[in-house]
């Protein structure tokens, strides 16, 4: 029987992570949020649009800064 997993690093959803993606799959996040709809009950949703803004700026920065 395999055991419940309980971390013992607090929660920061602010903490950078490096990742190893590519290109495409670059691509394809940005694809997918681009046509996504961030709307909750209210209507719309700044704090998930800015979410979406700075992922946004990330990636593309980072492939900018590729072919830069």
């Amino acid at each position: 029987m395999k055991k419940a997993f309980h971390s013992t690093v607090e929660e920061d959803l602010n903490r950078s992570h490096n990742v190893t993606l590519t290109e495409g799959q670059i691509s394809t996040i940005l694809y997918i949020l681009e046509g996504y709809n961030p709307l909750d009950s209210n209507g719309y949703d700044p704090e998930f649009r800015e979410d979406i803004d700075n992922i946004f700026e990330e990636l593309e920065g980072v492939v900018d800064k590729f072919y830069g």
